[in-house]
């Protein structure tokens, strides 16, 4: 198992950077207005912040939203809240307003640090309205009530030899493994997003989980769509790079700023969804381009295709690896496999869904028999038997608390087992002879045909690289499977199902699935755009048929 390091580990080891590396960059941002700040930099802001955040009311245990911008402000406010002890609520930004409205009503913040925009949806949309008591925005202040940023920062300057709040860790003390360090949220990709309350022990051992990767290493820059992982590229002494994206919708971003910030500052290795490497590697490709200061690839949020992986590793150079990272909100990461082994595992296993990888070091998986019903006690015999598909279950010390005041969903996710949890992951799969996981779909997409259950991942691997089919997915119209193809673009609906057909027909598997149709855009996740929404597309289905 991994021990965890001293939650003072994790709350300082920034500033350890500061102290050895001072001048060393923490962050970089690129796009438009590109800027860098040094880790003796953030090291004093976060200082900073820390005091204007005390000045303003935030105190340890408080539970605070913040809706900012991802950038270097988003990594001091979140690094600064941790160290006071309070507790960063992060919602997705890209989700539909009463989603977000129910997620922060569920998580009662007091207090909501926000842009302006995010403040004046709390006002007119009532996020969080009813529970905040300390409001402080990021920007210029409008019509609301409440001190800004920038105004605290001042006053924290000014009276910092005058009172002992100058420094937090002066009048809080520093936070236990077992206090709550944050509340995430579900991608909310298969239903409402649910809050996910992580503690320091929780956030320390995915920091060792993801150091055992080897894709981060000090003094590195790495580039990463993903806003825990830039936090643990700086923690763990590299520069994280920060693209210029839109987290309300990560797919309308410029390529060819994406891979010029690749180029200018020289990134060794990138964490992304598969969605958005696909928009890059077509970009490249299109062009002849070379990422060529890239070593490593972590992908994540989503299965990789086979026909994305091609087209990654077709813009890397030589000797570059494309890791598959597999894990959830809930426990992250779980297991990795190197692009080449997953090339070769669909190979050899066609139609078996796409390998996962081998569990990381200190995480535990098993496969138990599908079931949509809770279960309370862990026993041995509810294990499937080898090579079988079932739930995929994990335990480890990344394993998040019960779900943010919801019973009913925690029932049906966790199982107890002693002193132990494990969680259960909501996808189905299976472990091969050489203790490999594979991914079939997710337990609530499966369909439920007559002849038996039909897994996602087991149909849509075959028949992906389809000519003229940007994607292709398998839902459920009731009982009825139904094909739905996302054409290229340029190519014709009917072409696309045609060929969609002809592909499937050449596999025993498919050869049966004479429903098929095609959508213009699959409705996706909002946090990765790299998810499809089996479930809103299966009831489009079920209409037009």
């Amino acid at each position: 198992m991994v021990t965890p390091a001293p939650v003072s580990e994790l709350v300082t080891r920034a500033e350890r950077w500061a102290a050895d590396r001072p001048d060393a960059v923490a962050c970089q941002v690129g796009g438009r207005a590109p800027h860098a700040v040094s880790y003796a930099e953030t090291a004093e802001a976060v200082r900073e912040t820390t005091a204007a955040l005390a000045l303003a009311g935030v105190r340890p245990g408080m539970r605070t939203v913040l809706l900012v911008f991802p950038g270097v402000e988003l990594g001091v406010l979140a690094l600064s809240l941790l160290r006071l002890g309070a507790v960063p609520v992060m919602v997705d930004p890209g989700l539909p307003w009463a989603a977000v409205r129910r997620c922060l009503a569920r998580a009662e913040p007091e207090a909501f640090i926000g842009v302006p925009l995010a403040q004046a949806a709390r006002l007119a949309l009532g996020w969080a309205r009813r529970t905040s008591r300390v409001t402080i925005t990021v920007g210029p202040r409008r019509f609301w009530p409440g001190p800004t940023l920038d105004g605290l920062r001042a006053t924290a300057r000014a009276t910092a030899r005058a009172t002992a709040r100058a420094d937090a860790r002066a009048t809080a003390p520093a936070p236990g493994p077992d206090d709550l360090a944050l509340i995430a949220y579900t991608s909310g990709s298969t239903g409402p997003p649910k809050g996910v309350p992580l503690r320091h022990r929780h956030l320390t051992a995915q920091l060792d989980l993801l150091a055992g990767l080897d894709a981060v290493r000090a003094g590195a820059s790495v580039l990463s769509t993903f806003v825990p992982f830039a936090l643990g590229a700086a923690a763990l002494g590299a520069t994280a790079v920060l693209p210029d994206l839109d987290p309300r919708h990560p797919l309308r971003f410029d390529p060819a700023a994406l891979a010029e910030d690749i180029r200018r500052y020289r990134v060794s290795a990138a964490f992304a969804a598969p969605a958005l490497l696909d928009r890059l590697a077509r970009h490249c490709a299109a062009r002849g381009l070379v990422l060529g200061s890239l070593d490593t690839v972590a992908v994540a949020g989503a299965p990789l295709s086979l026909p994305t992986l091609e087209r990654v590793r077709a813009c890397l150079p030589g000797g570059a690896r494309v890791l598959s990272v597999y894990g959830a909100t809930e426990c992250l990461p779980v297991a990795a496999i190197e692009g080449r082994e997953l090339t070769a595992a669909l190979a050899a296993h066609p139609g078996m869904g796409t390998c996962l990888g081998t569990p990381l070091p200190g995480v535990e998986v098993r496969v138990i028999g599908v079931t949509d019903d809770p279960i309370a006690r862990w026993d041995d015999d509810l294990v499937a038997p080898p090579g079988a598909v079932g739930e995929i279950v994990v335990s480890s010390p990344a394993v998040s608390d019960p779900y943010l005041d919801d019973p009913h969903a925690t029932a049906l996710a966790r199982i107890a087992d002693g002193d132990r949890v494990w969680h259960r992951m909501g996808d189905l799969g299976r472990l091969d002879e050489d203790g490999r996981l594979w991914f079939a779909g997710r337990r609530s997409e499966r369909v439920r045909a007559p002849g038996g259950d039909l897994y996602p991942d087991h149909v849509e691997t075959l028949l992906a690289g389809t000519p003229g089919a940007r994607r292709v997915a398998l839902v459920g119209a009731g009982p009825r499977p139904v094909l739905v193809v996302e054409p290229e673009d340029g190519v014709r609906p009917g072409a696309a199902r045609a060929a969609l057909l002809a592909e499937a027909a050449r596999h025993p598997a498919t050869a049966g699935l004479r429903d098929v149709l095609a959508h213009p855009r699959f409705p996706v996740d909002a946090r990765h755009n790299s998810k499809i929404r089996r479930d809103l597309l299966g009831v489009w289905a079920g209409r037009r048929l």
